[in-house]
């Protein structure tokens, strides 16, 4: 009985345990691209008012979504804009 009760537990959080590094780790680098994008191509919200660079709408929400901890679909977005202009993309994990 203990075993089971032993053996369950642990494959109930093994792989949680998993997805939260994960998760962890894609915060991380989404908030890589978010740097490099609003650095480079995009606009700071905190910018002066006569700072030129634009980046695309989707772009500047996918940045703000990593800052919130929404990855999903914010690191797609970060990297084909990155890719397309050129941008070599960090290493991930």
């Amino acid at each position: 009985m203990a075993m089971r009760t032993i053996t369950f537990i642990l494959t109930v959080l093994l792989p949680a345990a998993a997805l939260a590094q994960s998760a962890a780790a894609d915060v991380v680098y989404c908030n890589r691209l978010a740097d490099i994008y609003v650095h480079y191509l995009g606009r700071s919200e905190a910018g002066p008012y006569d700072d030129q660079r634009r980046g695309s709408l989707d772009t500047q929400v996918a940045a703000a979504q990593c800052r919130q901890g929404i990855t999903v679909t914010a690191i797609p977005i970060l990297e084909r804009e990155l890719r397309n202009n050129g941008f070599t993309l960090p290493p991930r994990g």
